[in-house]
């Protein structure tokens, strides 16, 4: 017997349970929705990207600490795929949280989440504009070109996503597939190159800081574990997008689950690669980029040209990827009235059925933040401290959940035990000193963060709370026939 798969009229029927009209074009299928939230974890980008952190605090035990992570992630995907069955509807955490909870709770989950997204998509782009400047100017580039790059790249980006979503779907497939490529030869070849009769397995128990020369300790375990935290995060994406995926309730919840645990596995095959082709720890950690050196003296400068044009890929379809995350998700919060200039944010382009307001004004807010605010470590200290709180927002409001989302067995522990990793890493994010010129303060990314949250705080107390009260803000009651829904 054939399992059912609903059609398009179906899903939109099924949205309009939930109050709102099918406006957004239904054009990803299950490899697609996988492709979103794959290319948004983007390991091969958060590997060569935080590697150097990582292994200075516990040497080759940072392969230990990314399967830390990956269990602590996996908790946290298991969530949110229950509630994205429950609620396949874009802006993912703010719907789940409005509906479970109430909208006072859901904007500020909604906020913390968007905040996430637009810090994040520039730096993204700016890391893409580094690596273009590393190839056009071997020999390094002003701050300044680096910045008007990163605001072409931006600009190229938003042109993609308001030609439509099949073509940003097809250009993120198409980055996914060179990832996979990549990353799989790129581990292949590690382990094929090492002299397996001299190989020394145990090296893999070494946990040495580079710092104290000593045994890695607590502390420092906990500090490795933000390579991990920094880089298998953004499966979500998925579920922000449920509104244009074919069969969204069976699609979404497989898609997060197989991006987060195949970039898991491929980013632990990948770094024991790594650490086994290491002869010297300590000199390693001493490397301003050790996975570079690592790569050049195992492959040739060819072929280490040949990956950081498969990493530069990558970053592109993560910057796709990330414009798709937070148009979506301040569509949804505008569609609701949950935020200033809402009825202009939810319009709809009739010919492209994507949401053009909405990737207009990040493309604005980004080229506003690379120009004025240069700072990448700045601007990413609020990306994860937001995006993780906002995560313990999404758990909490699964915890006080009622009858909307079906309780399994062991839902109640496995609520409970995401909300303490989210809550671990936020605390891990915060604390770390960071080495910001001119921001020599270890609090920079809790204070940065509250920055944040008093803005949303502001926009709350001063307009959303009020029209909360007065009924024409938050998501419209759940209907059985769906028969009164929002334009």
């Amino acid at each position: 017997m054939k399992n059912h798969i609903p059609t398009d009229e179906q899903d939109a029927g099924e949205l309009a349970r939930f109050g709102y009209k099918q406006q957004l074009q239904r054009s990803l299928g299950s490899f697609s929705s996988f492709a979103i939230a794959f290319s948004l974890i983007s390991i091969s980008t958060g590997i060569f990207a935080n590697f150097r952190h990582g292994f200075m605090q516990v040497g080759p035990g940072i392969v230990w600490s990314w399967l830390v992570v990956m269990g602590g992630q996996t908790l946290v995907v298991l969530v949110m795929s229950r509630l994205a069955v429950s609620f396949p509807i874009a802006g993912y955490g703010y719907q789940w949280s409005a509906r479970l909870v109430n909208p006072h709770f859901g904007f500020f989950t909604g906020w913390l989440l968007l905040v996430q997204f637009l810090t994040g998509f520039p730096v993204v782009c700016s890391a893409l504009a580094s690596a273009l400047c590393a190839f056009i100017w071997p020999e390094g580039a002003l701050p300044m070109t680096v910045a008007w790059i990163t605001t072409v790249v931006i600009l190229l980006v938003s042109l993609i996503h308001l030609f439509g979503m099949r073509l940003a779907a097809w250009l993120n497939n198409t980055g996914v597939y060179a990832e996979l490529t990549g990353v799989i030869a790129i581990t292949i070849a590690l382990y094929a190159l090492l002299d397996w009769r001299g190989v020394n397995l145990s090296k893999l128990a070494g946990h040495d800081n580079f710092s104290s020369g000593q045994a890695a300790g607590f502390s420092a375990f906990a500090l490795s574990l933000l390579m991990g935290a920094w880089c298998l995060t953004g499966f979500e994406a998925a579920a922000d997008l449920a509104e244009e995926t074919h069969d969204p309730r069976r699609t979404v919840p497989r898609a997060m689950l197989t991006s987060l645990l195949g970039s898991g596995l491929l980013g632990f095959l990948l770094l024991v690669g790594i650490v086994l082709s290491i002869d010297d720890v300590r000199a390693t950690q001493g490397q301003d980029s050790p996975l570079i050196s690592l790569l050049q003296e195992r492959f040739g400068a060819h072929w280490l040209l040949a990956a950081l044009v498969v990493v530069a890929v990558s970053i592109f379809a993560c910057a796709i990827a990330s414009m798709a995350a937070a148009s979506r998700l301040l569509f949804s919060l505008s569609r609701d009235g949950m935020l200033p200039g809402a009825r202009w944010l939810s319009r709809i382009d009739p010919h492209r059925s994507t949401p053009r307001n909405a990737v207009i004004l990040v493309w604005l807010l980004s080229t506003a933040i690379v120009l004025l605010l240069r700072q990448t470590d700045l601007i990413s200290s609020v990306s994860a401290v937001a995006g993780y709180l906002g995560y313990a927002g999404i758990i909490l409001a699964a915890l006080l959940a009622g009858p909307l989302v079906v309780p399994g067995r062991g839902w109640t522990l496995l609520r409970w035990l995401a909300l303490i990793w989210a809550l671990s890493l936020v605390l891990a994010l915060t604390v770390p000193p960071t080495d910001i010129p001119g921001w020599n303060d270890k609090y920079l990314p809790a204070k940065t963060t509250a920055f944040a949250l008093m803005a949303g705080s502001a926009v709350y107390f001063g307009l959303i709370k009020r029209r909360i009260r007065e009924g024409i803000a938050g998501p419209p009651q759940l209907s059985d026939k769906g028969s009164e829904t929002r334009p």
